[in-house]
């Protein structure tokens, strides 16, 4: 089965939401107007945070750390977990928000033998300290990829995670009976290096295609026409954005998929030349 790649520049159709298509930028005083957490599933989200048996894994890195995951929309959220809203453009928190993805995966790749950073700052508040709107996001998490790059060189991936605000019919899939959060992989155009980027999110992509089907809804490329343009993957040729989910999947379908995309991005790093 091909690779799915989409470019936006040709005018051909994608799943892309309207908030990535258009940089949504909302204003800073939304993150600190936050809805309550629902008391009845808020149980559930942090129970799966728990650490899981362990996997056996013939692979290491050896206590090397070669994967970095940060998340430059810090407060994207999920609806399943606020209290009285079922609008998309409210899904931020401070709390509970794709941070804890970000976890689960880092969690999930480390016990398939690949050293993973997870770095869950609150972008907002950084952002909020230092009097920069929505806007300056990708600036800001850029200083902390940098950073990282410089304090451990054996960095080789980075992943940008995000949550899409589409609904649950275009974010959800369903294999062998149960409910999955779709993936989706975002590559920036905006810069000269762009096409490693695209070979690694391909290369992801076609695992995926072939072990997983119909779980990630493919590659998308974005030029600076749409927004960004860049997104910070000029740092490293194996850096892309990674939309996990929408704004109503559960944590449920968020960390069985974080689990299979482990299983992609582990055997990605080990079986392919890096």
């Amino acid at each position: 089965m091909p690779t799915k790649t989409n470019n936006l520049d040709t005018g051909g159709k994608s799943n892309l939401s309207l908030e990535d298509r258009d940089e949504f930028a909302p204003t800073m005083d939304r993150f600190f107007n936050e809805r309550e957490l629902t008391k009845k599933n808020i149980d559930a989200l942090f129970e799966n945070m728990k650490s899981p048996k362990e996997i056996s894994s013939f692979h290491s890195t050896f206590g090397k750390e070669v994967l970095y995951i940060y998340h430059t929309h810090s407060r994207e959220s999920f609806l399943p977990y606020l209290e009285e809203t079922d609008i998309p453009e409210e899904a931020y928190h401070s709390k509970a928000n794709i941070t804890l993805v970000g976890e689960l995966l880092g969690r999930a790749l480390e016990r398939r033998g690949v050293g993973t950073t997870v770095n869950s700052t609150d972008i907002v508040q950084e952002l909020a300290t230092r009097g920069l709107n929505y806007n300056s996001s990708y600036n800001v998490s850029g200083e902390q990829v940098r950073a990282a790059l410089k304090d451990n060189k054996d960095l080789e991936i980075f992943l940008d995670l995000h949550r899409d605000s589409l609904r649950s019919d275009s974010t959800t899939t369903v294999m062998n009976g149960v409910n999955y959060a779709k993936l989706l992989f975002v590559v920036g155009t905006g810069h000269e290096g762009y096409g490693k980027n695209l070979t690694f999110a391909e290369g992801l992509q076609t695992i995926l295609d072939n072990q997983y089907p119909g779980l990630s809804k493919g590659v998308i490329q974005k030029s600076s026409k749409q927004g960004n343009g860049i997104y910070n993957q000029d740092i490293s040729p194996n850096s892309i954005i990674v939309e996990i989910g929408g704004v109503d999947n559960t944590v449920e379908e968020l960390h069985r998929t974080t689990e299979v995309f482990a299983d992609v991005l582990s055997e990605y790093y080990f079986h392919e030349e890096m």
